[in-house]
């Protein structure tokens, strides 16, 4: 069976029990929203929660980072504007289709060592943690436990995780990103079985996202049958683009009153 992180297919042909589907345009781009309840969970294979799903293809970039910060707004409520967020990037920067997490949280600006200066007050920005976690086989830890115990002592009101994901139709490689506060199982759209990064896991709001970067290929011939994980030939074009508009979206969404002039100013 192929593998998918993406709750619009996994309810495609799925008995309709215990989740809620509804189809929505936000700015002219199209946003698919399941509610899946706890039958609906068990049905699936994924944790009750929201998941968000927009289709940004053949849109601009600008168009559907609006579309992510109105929804990572959404989905950070009802924390208030002041409170610390915590952002953290998984996966590989070696590779490149494990590499969204990284690239992405290398365009958000930390801003919680800026929270003594002056500046900080005037502009009412948000506190913003910035983590890459690279993966087991660099550090020795599971992303979950290196970012539990940075949580315990730092105490965000939310994390948010970046991360890539598989998908079945080759069609949404690239094009979808999806958002859920159910969390998220570090290295999926690899291959990984790391633990899950979830609000029970970290005593906090959890809020993940992420792009389908990979998916699984079934390869026949007379004497063998195997699947191979396949990502498209421009995978790092993708990348950048979708790490673009995933930072832009979060930083639009955490500190609305900074203009991408000010925030790429905080970039080092």
């Amino acid at each position: 069976m192929k593998r998918t992180d993406l709750a619009v297919e996994l309810t495609a042909n799925a008995e309709n029990k215990g989740y809620d589907l509804a189809e929505i345009e936000y700015e002219g781009v199209k946003v698919t929203e399941i509610t899946v309840g706890k039958p609906a969970a068990a049905l699936i294979g994924k944790p009750a929660g929201r998941y968000i799903t927009i289709h940004c293809e053949n849109h601009d970039k600008y168009r559907c980072a609006l579309a992510l910060s109105h929804y990572v707004s959404e989905l950070l409520k009802p924390c208030a504007s002041w409170e610390r967020v915590m952002v953290a990037g998984l996966g590989n920067e070696s590779i490149t289709p494990d590499s969204l997490g990284s690239k992405t949280v290398h365009l958000i600006p930390a801003t919680a060592h800026l929270s003594s200066t002056p500046e900080f007050a005037q502009l009412n920005m948000r506190p913003v943690f910035v983590f890459e976690t690279g993966v087991m086989a660099q550090t020795g830890l599971e992303s979950t436990d290196r970012l539990r115990y940075i949580a315990s002592n730092i105490l965000p009101a939310a994390v948010i995780a970046i991360d890539s994901l598989a998908c079945t139709e080759v069609s949404r490689l690239g094009t979808t990103i999806q958002l859920t506060d159910s969390g998220i199982a570090p290295g999926s759209g690899v291959g990984g079985n790391r633990k899950p990064l979830d609000s029970s896991v970290m005593g906090t709001k959890v809020i993940a996202v992420g792009v389908p970067t990979v998916t699984d290929l079934d390869i026949e011939d007379e004497n063998t049958k195997e699947t191979l994980m396949v990502t498209p030939r421009d995978i790092d074009v993708i990348i950048k683009r979708c790490s673009e508009i995933i930072a832009l979206g979060i930083n639009s969404a955490l500190n609305p009153t900074l203009s991408p002039e000010e925030i790429s100013q905080l970039l080092f």
